[in-house]
């Protein structure tokens, strides 16, 4: 099972099945040439395919820790007696690194809210969901910077006159309706109350793009004297449903303010506009291996990011390809790009409607700042740095 070419190698966990978009796959791939510059091999393993896999690595002393992505893999358990279930990582004391970029209370990631042992150590990109991920009883969280992905872009950096796709706009358009429908009618005050906050909350924060819904919910339990905790249910589904509905929302109101400009869409599904009132070109979607060769053919690339205080992959992928970056508002990046010099931002969608058709009209550098925006991404956030901490943090905890 250990790769013929290196003594010591890290084993990666993956769901294959939930992983349709093949971000893990980019993700493994980059990790394992990091890795292999240290002399470390790498061995992927689909867990829920491949279960005995992860049993033999975890009894190899070859292999020095495990990886895995949101938290899949980090809720495997070994039976170590008659009704007696325990961590498989706790039970071979080996380490678990998992690399996280969503919201740890969201309810697509219910399954690795009761990973809270010391063997999992929790690298996220976000440091408002850090904060969340030690409410929920994550005992070691360290906020970390994603990664570029140089394995995955062409070796060849088109320059960005020439590129055939003037602006690209990937994202996904699922419904705000679909989320409205999850709520009923309430049965009692506490239904009653959190509903009032979830309406309060994305009244506020679908039009303000630099408002974070998630800060706004805990002000507003806050404000209200509510008594919760993280992981209660109902608390987890206000998150989720009020995340979920701000980031559709934005994403709609987006599609309809620019509909007028020549921008070329990848959607998991297309909107229905006013006839002879758009000019958006929908393209089908794709997996985040070809996302990356399309935006390589792309002069910009906008960013409606869901996240205001942490990293995203499209982000980092669009700089990786030498793209200029068009973004909504970020902590992360606003402090650690300079606007107008290594990437773009608007405010609102105002400003970026009119950004856009200024860019159109040849008015903006797009070559300097794509550029430079490269050049900034790749040095900052290389994917040596994460396999360096992960070295690091081990030996520490050795």
């Amino acid at each position: 099972m250990k790769p013929a070419e290196f003594k010591d190698y890290v084993a990666i966990l993956a769901n294959n099945a939930a992983d349709r978009h093949q971000h893990n796959l980019v993700f493994t791939n980059e990790l394992a040439a990091s890795f292999a510059k240290y002399g470390i091999g790498t061995i992927p393993i689909d867990y829920i395919a491949h279960p005995r896999q992860v049993t033999e690595a975890a009894q190899d002393p070859h292999c020095i820790f495990f990886v895995c992505y949101n938290g899949f893999g980090s809720e495997l358990l070994l039976n170590a007696g008659p009704g007696d279930l325990r961590s498989l990582f706790t039970c071979y004391k080996k380490q678990l690194f998992d690399l996280m970029h969503d919201c740890p209370a969201h309810e697509s990631m219910s399954h690795q809210v009761a990973s809270t042992g010391d063997y999992r150590t929790l690298l996220i990109t976000d440091y408002g969901y850090a904060n969340v991920a030690k409410m929920l009883g994550i005992r070691r969280v360290y906020f970390s910077p994603s990664i570029t992905f140089p394995h995955a872009s062409p070796d060849y950096i088109e320059p960005v006159h020439s590129r055939e796709i003037d602006i690209l706009l990937p994202m996904g358009l699922a419904s705000p309706e679909l989320v409205l429908d999850r709520y009923g009618k309430p049965r009692n005050h506490r239904q009653r109350l959190f509903r009032e906050i979830f309406h309060a909350v994305t009244e506020k924060a679908v039009d303000r793009l630099d408002c974070d819904p998630l800060l706004e919910i805990f002000r507003a339990l806050s404000d209200m004297r509510v008594a919760t905790t993280v992981d209660d249910p109902d608390t987890l589904f206000l998150i989720t449903t009020t995340l979920d509905f701000v980031k559709f929302s934005r994403r709609h109101n987006l599609i309809h303010a620019i509909r007028h400009l020549p921008v070329t869409v990848i959607s998991d599904r297309k909107i229905d506009l006013p006839t002879g009132d758009g000019r958006l070109q929908f393209i089908e979607e794709r997996t985040f291996p070809r996302l990356i060769e399309t935006m390589a053919h792309s002069k910009s690339v906008i960013c409606p990011l869901p996240h205001y205080s942490g990293f995203h992959e499209r982000a980092l992928a669009a700089f990786t390809t030498g793209a200029a970056v068009i973004a909504a508002p970020n902590e992360i990046l606003e402090t650690n790009f300079a606007i107008n010099e290594e990437m773009f931002l608007y405010r609102s969608l105002e400003d970026l409607t009119y950004f856009l058709e200024n860019s159109l009209a040849g008015q903006h550098d797009l070559h300097s700042v794509a550029e430079n925006g490269r050049r900034k991404a790749i040095d900052y956030y290389h994917p040596s740095r994460l396999t360096k901490l992960m070295l690091s943090l081990h030996a520490s905890i050795q």
